[in-house]
């Protein structure tokens, strides 16, 4: 068992952030103290999350006993890669520019509400928006993501698409949102059409969602995602 630092999310979240590494060897270890994996100041408050396959019952149980609660269950989807994905046209869709920051990172902050941080009653609705539009501000920073795509309705960003490139070839989702008040138009459906046409020689593309997020679930499967995997959402605040 191990646990990585995550610098930015502390920065925001004004604590120690840990993201938690779970070795299979450790089950049963009942020694294990969160204390002794981090090298802190007393005072200050921590913060640390981590994944776990759905099937890993026994890791589970382990995470429980060191005092974390489970937020959510992430969904992840994986599909091939389209040669000829449909389009509704209903938006104009391209590669994100830099005078779009301001617009992407308002979108990113209205329009989340069933991320992990917001599935956390410990975190404030407004730290959580806080989160998903600086997590898309590092993009326009060139810290996270290799390429965004962005829908624009009457001259305004509608909806964005931040992506990431695997080396085995995967496409992959890092976040996506579209605009409260233009749901329901394909939006989202064509940012996916489009990178997956425009983003280069890639075999599958792949996106997480969450359990709580109906809308998203009923969107991936509706345009050929496949359920891949899934895993439970633990935090821990101390």
């Amino acid at each position: 068992m191990k646990v990585v630092a995550d610098p930015w999310l502390a920065d925001i979240l004004q604590r120690d952030v840990y993201r938690l590494v779970v070795d299979p060897a450790q089950i049963g270890n009942d020694s294990l103290r969160l204390n002794d994996l981090v090298e802190r100041k007393p005072e200050r408050p921590i913060f640390m999350y981590t994944k776990v396959a759905t099937a890993a019952l026994p890791i589970v149980k382990l995470i429980e006993q060191l005092g974390f609660n489970l937020i959510d269950t992430n969904i992840v989807f994986d599909k091939p890669i389209s040669s000829n994905p449909t389009i509704m046209g209903h938006c104009a869709v391209r590669f994100a520019m830099p005078d779009d920051e301001a617009q992407t990172v308002e979108v990113a902050r209205q329009n989340f509400i069933y991320s992990r941080f917001h599935l956390d009653s410990a975190i404030s609705g407004e730290v959580a928006h806080t989160i998903k539009a600086e997590w898309v501000r590092n993009y326009f920073l060139g810290k996270r993501g290799q390429q965004m795509v962005v829908a624009v309705v009457d001259g305004a960003i509608a909806g964005f698409l931040q992506l990431l490139y695997r080396s085995d070839k995967t496409l992959t989702i890092d976040l996506i949102a579209v605009d409260q008040a233009q749901r329901r138009k394909f939006i989202a459906s064509d940012m996916i059409a489009y990178a997956e046409t425009h983003c280069g020689q890639f075999k599958q593309i792949r996106v997480g969602t969450q359990i709580a997020n109906v809308p998203s679930l009923r969107l991936y499967e509706k345009i050929g995602f496949r359920v891949a995997e899934a895993q439970y959402v633990f935090h821990y605040h101390g």
